[in-house]
């Protein structure tokens, strides 16, 4: 994922629109729900127009977020916080943090945009400390066989090109057991009332392979 293949400030605008109804919804209470069991230092890739701050638990100590868009790292500055944000320009592919320096990992409706997201889910398995935990609200495809998965197929393109890169299509759940997490705490949900294209989501806990 480049920086600039995601620097769409007018989309950006959009986007944050769009987030703002989702926390008057059912997405505002599926982040501070994904958020559980975020603790101490937390990395958010992809911190976007910043919504996902406003749900931190109290176990969380530190942020950093990592953010390759300057229109939303514009917006996200502007954010009322609860503590200080590290804010880092840069991908998820290359995350810019050493290893195992974070305790809790959030990936909140990005892997629909990066370029690869098993190499997002490795870095994000190198940075976290042994124990640690990825807190995961993603949008995903519907399931085979299904009229909505079809219909994502067909628009995916065209929707991309229009949504900052956002493939609505992605087999996310794939790609988290393609880099050898463990998925057993994620749940399949489904929240039709902003974006019926994003539908699918998965919501919960994702487990790195232990190191070594």
């Amino acid at each position: 994922m480049k920086a600039d293949r995601h620097d769409h400030p007018v989309f950006a605008r959009l986007y944050n629109w769009l987030t703002w109804a989702g926390e008057l919804t059912t997405v505002g209470r599926w982040r501070t729900e994904a958020l559980q069991s975020a603790k101490g230092r937390l990395l958010i890739v992809g911190l976007g127009p910043g919504h996902d701050l406003a749900h931190l638990p109290p176990a969380v100590t530190e942020v950093v977020a990592v953010e390759p868009a300057a229109a939303m790292r514009r917006i996200s500055s502007r954010r009322k916080k609860s503590m200080p944000v590290q804010l880092i320009a840069g991908v998820g592919e290359h995350l810019p943090l050493p290893d195992a320096s974070v305790d809790s990992v959030l990936l909140a409706l990005v892997l629909c945009t990066v370029e690869d997201p098993v190499a997002v889910l490795l870095e994000v398995a190198r940075v976290l400390r042994p124990g640690g935990s990825v807190c995961v609200l993603e949008h995903v495809r519907a399931r085979d066989g299904s009229v909505l998965g079809r219909v994502q197929d067909r628009l995916a393109h065209g929707w991309a090109r229009i949504a900052g890169g956002c493939e609505p299509h992605r087999r996310t759940q794939l790609a988290f057991e393609a880099a050898g997490y463990d998925t057993s705490g994620l749940q399949d949900r489904t929240c039709v009332i902003n974006v019926p294209l994003l539908a699918p989501h998965l919501i919960g806990v994702a487990r790195p392979p232990a190191a070594g």
